[in-house]
């Protein structure tokens, strides 16, 4: 055998072997045991409130519908005014637990409203969008004739 028919050998015999084991590192992968978020519901109503009301709490449930612990590693909202806390353990396979989301609409313009929360986790959708919408409704205005004043 020619040095040159050596080196084609070897050349077939590695792309073989690259192959075998990049499927074997793929299979692999696809056993692998996952988490899996599961929510009753991404989207809640806080409904219509007032604005000298403007704190609202809402929570999104969910379970861990797979096979082994979720962890969340973050949750952000869109903005300031919505700041979520969520479970800082594991969450086993079954379990159900709470992300609560706490709206401030306090110094916000009345109107109808529409945040987002984006939560990162382990499970086999890294990202999760929730959503809060609602309604802030003005201030009544006090008439004129009942503001009371000093003398």
């Amino acid at each position: 055998m020619t040095i040159k028919n050596q080196v084609t050998m070897k050349k077939i015999l590695f792309v073989i072997m690259a192959i075998l084991t990049t499927s074997a590192v793929h299979a692999q992968r696809s056993t692998d045991k996952k988490p899996v978020m599961t929510f009753q519901e991404t989207t809640v109503n806080i409904g219509t409130f007032p604005a000298e009301d403007p704190i609202r709490v809402c929570k999104f449930v969910f379970t861990n519908t797979g096979d082994a612990d979720l962890y969340i590693h973050q949750a952000f909202a869109s903005c300031g005014c919505t700041v979520p806390s969520y479970p800082q353990n594991a969450v086993k396979p079954g379990e159900t637990d709470t992300i609560k989301v706490t709206y401030n609409g306090a110094r916000k313009a009345p109107g109808t409203l529409r945040k987002s929360i984006t939560i990162h986790n382990n499970s086999k959708k890294e990202m999760i969008k929730l959503y809060i919408i609602g309604k802030m409704i003005p201030a009544k205005e006090i008439p004129v004739e009942d503001i009371e004043l000093e003398e």
